[in-house]
């Protein structure tokens, strides 16, 4: 199985993708929503843990982050 994320800045335009896409009945359509997304007791305690232990100047504003990402090309 194959998994694609795909984003649409028009809304008029991804109705319509939406709508061609669920009429394939070789493709399942699955709206994420952040309220679907679940993690187990360890993941949230590990969550916890990282969150508890940080430090401010250990982090990376994501204006510098961004510039130091590298992305792959196929």
């Amino acid at each position: 199985m194959h998994q694609l994320l795909v984003n649409i800045k028009d809304d008029s335009k991804m109705d319509i993708l939406l709508n061609f896409l669920k009429s394939l009945n070789y493709i399942s359509v699955e709206e994420i929503d952040s309220k679907n997304i679940s993690l187990t007791d360890e993941q949230k305690n590990i969550l916890d843990e990282r969150r508890a232990t940080a430090k401010s100047e250990d982090f990376t504003p994501w204006n510098k982050a961004k510039k130091q990402l590298k992305f792959k090309s196929k």
